[in-house]
């Protein structure tokens, strides 16, 4: 699908989205089926293209959860209907918005350049023919975003509002017409957040995209940066529309702005609470959406609602995303996705040499400490319990050698794959396998050079079969190790700490 020059409206009527609530590990053996917590209720609206939407409300709202099902990070659970340019979404609407979450999701030891270089193969194509399109779509995008001054700096040295820019460029590489930012001020200094704002404004107005941010408290300066606003308090809308008629409309229901007082602050305090009951603002702004859609009551658009989804016409949450005989491939097949992330692999593991020098002097000292220990046991019938104790050590030194490192690392990475896949960059598959075999020469070297140091320390038989045997033993339980870390490290929430 070629989104150059496309414009999108996204419309949600009636969305809802609850998640399971799991009190410990053994509610899967239960026969009662866990509780559903309702995260979002109900909610409506339309984000316009050319607006610079902001999404309001205190913590736990629902902000980032209405943001992700939008970009179709989270279909499950959701029910209702979403809308892109008036037609119902399928899995081509990946292809359309791109999401960028709060957190910088970068690999640190690249620089900007490289960062763009590999985004760009994966987004505009790899093939010789696009190379003048990726480098006019680098120059272009840091142009746009003031990236030009640091183009060979290493993304663990750019400052925070630089990585939050760095964040956009990778994904407006191929010109999204839709884009989602969770809190893109976040961690940032004044001065920081109206440099990204002024740039996204830019985006939206220039390049007729639809933005919509997450924001948590913005300043005075930065809200007016915006042109609409959704208002979200405890899952429900509290109140949508443009940003000049945002306090009238709270006027209008009772809830005055003192003079001099930051709007965004004072909706915040609204939306939680703090200047009195808002139930009856949440009933109001429901039963407008109800006329405002059907023209009934909301007491009678509740219950056409509730028929309406005991039907066997009612979309579920599958159907949210409903596969498109249409679906456009994308832009690289696996072989060249595979190349570009195998790439990225070997120049991030030459980049960090300092860990490969680590793990070749592990497997060089423990692999003489183990040639001490069980020096010259190998040829002495005698000392066939040493020896069996020697095989064992081996191999669980070169299964943990080979898991542990791939269960701490991988977490910090697995941000970034996350981000990257679903982006619609490129598959599970091509990065699994690209991850994995970029990482085999190390697997390799380090084990048959631990290996020979122990088998000669300990005067084993020097038959070249044994050996083999032994060293094709070694060498399958690192790559077994490896898979096991990923798996561990994807299932695992490790904090480092920095």
């Amino acid at each position: 699908m070629n989104v150059q020059g496309t414009t999108v409206d996204i419309e949600f009527k009636h969305l809802s989205y609850s998640v399971q609530s799991r009190k410990d590990c053994f509610d899967c053996l239960r026969r009662e089926k866990p509780a559903r917590t309702e995260i979002l209720h109900n909610v409506s609206g339309k984000f316009t293209a050319g607006d610079l939407t902001a999404i309001l409300g205190p913590s736990g709202a629902g902000k980032t959860s209405l943001l992700k099902i939008l970009a179709g990070f989270r279909t499950s659970g959701v029910k209702g209907e979403i809308l892109l340019n008036g037609e119902r979404r399928g899995f081509q609407h990946r292809r359309m918005c791109c999401l960028i979450p709060q957190d910088a999701a970068l690999l640190e030891n690249l620089t900007l350049r490289e960062t763009l270089h590999v985004a760009a193969e994966l987004k505009l194509g790899s093939s010789r023919k696009n190379r003048v399109l990726r480098i006019n779509s680098i120059k272009e995008t840091c142009g746009i975003l003031g990236l030009e001054g640091c183009m060979d700096t290493q993304v663990s040295c750019l400052s925070g509002g630089e990585q939050k820019r760095l964040s956009c460029a990778v994904e407006l590489l191929s010109n999204p017409p839709l884009m989602f930012f969770d809190e893109p001020t976040s961690g940032l200094d004044s001065f920081s957040s109206s440099q990204v704002l002024a740039h996204l404004r830019v985006l939206a107005q220039q390049g007729r995209r639809n933005i919509v941010c997450s924001i948590h408290q913005p300043s005075s300066k930065l809200f007016q940066s915006f042109d609409s606003v959704y208002i979200l308090s405890e899952g429900h809308c509290l109140i949508k529309g443009s940003r000049e008629m945002m306090v009238q409309n709270l006027s209008n229901m009772d809830f005055h702005c003192p003079q001099f007082y930051n709007p965004a602050d004072y909706a915040l305090e609204v939306a939680a609470g703090e200047r009195g009951d808002v139930s009856n603002l949440i009933a109001i702004t429901s039963d407008r959406e109800a006329i405002q859609d059907n023209g009934f009551s909301k007491e009678t658009s509740l219950m056409l609602n509730s028929a309406w989804e005991k039907s066997d016409n009612n979309a579920d949450e599958a159907d949210l995303f409903r596969p498109n005989p249409k679906t456009p491939r994308p832009v690289c097949n696996l072989a060249q996705q595979f190349s570009i992330l195998f790439n990225r692999a070997i120049l991030v593991t030459f980049k960090d040499l300092h860990m490969a020098w680590l793990r070749s002097a592990a497997h060089f000292i423990i692999g003489v400490m183990l040639g001490f220990v069980f020096f010259d046991v190998g040829n002495d019938a005698a000392k066939v319990t040493g020896n069996v104790g020697l095989i064992f050590f081996l191999m669980l030194f070169l299964f943990f050698s080979n898991a542990m490192p791939t269960v701490l690392t991988f977490p910090s990475e697995m941000a970034v794959m996350l981000r990257e896949h679903l982006n619609g960059w490129y598959s599970i598959k091509a990065y699994y396998l690209a991850r994995s075999i970029a990482d085999v020469p190390l697997q390799i070297m380090c084990p048959t050079m631990f290996l020979l140091i122990s088998y000669y320390m300990s005067n084993q038989p020097w038959e070249f079969n044994r050996f083999c045997n032994l060293w094709l033993v070694g060498i399958l339980l690192t790559l077994l190790a490896q898979s096991l870390g990923l798996l561990v490290g994807a299932a695992s929430d490790v904090k480092v700490h920095q």
